[in-house]
This record gives C-alpha cells, structure tokens and sequence, in this order.
C-alpha cells in the first residue's frame, strides 16, 4: 500500500518538493517500541532525471501516522539542504510504526556542486557531505550518522 502526502517546502533560492511519497506504516498494528527496530535504517542519494531523489528505508514514526500522515519540509540555505519528515500530529500516541520506505525528489539543485544534508527524521543525524552529479547513488547506513 502506497501512501500520499503533501510535502511543504520553504524556498530560498533552493530545492522544492517535487514528489513525497511514503508506504505508511508496515504493519497492521502498531508495535511497542521495546525490542523494536533491528532493521537497517538507511538513506539512499540518487540523480534522478535532474532532481536528487532522497529515499529513506525502515524509518520509525510514531503510530499517530495513521490519523494524520507523515509530512515532509525542504528549505536550502548556502548549500545545506535541510530536509525534515515528521508526523504530521506529532508524536502523540505510546507506540511506533516502521515505515518501509519515504521519497522526495527535490529539484532546484545545481549540478557539480557539494551540498551537505542536514537530516531530521525519526531522530537527528549528522550532517551528510555529497557531491551533486550526473552518476550520483550512494547509499548510507544512518546508524553510522545517529547523534
């Protein structure tokens, strides 16, 4: 099952939300956070036909996702891309849903030019350093980038 919502983005001169898109959450219950989580989170960078496809694998959000969805914002700043997905209620119920996967592709960009992610999902993370390219597809293990 493939869910919609509607990104929100800020424009400075940057990147705008083209598409959002998420699988909602993964099971037909939500599940206690206990115990949960062992899947690998990662985070893929891909040039996409002239836009930066972001996805997002095995994310945690909490279970109020069912009621109000899952949102994202895009704004870009001298070359920080500052990219936020969150419920879009905020975290309001005692449980957690595994989101399978969560898109953006975000265009505006400048090819051959580094950019650093700044990162904000089911926690923080460090910044992330990539260079923008025809070619680009790198895919990161976000253990490795949790504060």
């Amino acid at each position: 099952m493939l869910l919609l919502a509607c990104g929100r983005q800020t424009q400075e001169g940057g990147p705008v939300t083209v598409d959002f898109k998420h699988t909602g959450c993964g099971r037909s219950e939500a599940v206690k956070a206990d115990g949960f989580g062992d899947e690998q989170p990662e985070l893929t960078l891909e040039y996409k036909d002239g836009s930066l496809l972001i996805t997002r694998t095995n994310a945690l959000l909490n279970c109020s996702i069912n009621q109000g969805g899952i949102t994202c914002e895009v704004t870009l700043k001298d070359d920080v891309i500052h990219y936020k997905a969150y419920e879009t209620d905020g975290a309001t119920l005692k449980c957690v849903c595994p989101v399978e996967t969560m898109t953006a592709l975000v265009g505006g960009l400048r090819e051959n030019t580094e950019y650093v992610l700044d990162y904000t999902c089911d926690g923080s993370y460090r910044p992330i350093t990539f260079y923008y390219a025809k070619g680009l597809k790198i895919t990161l293990d976000l253990n490795l980038y949790k504060e």
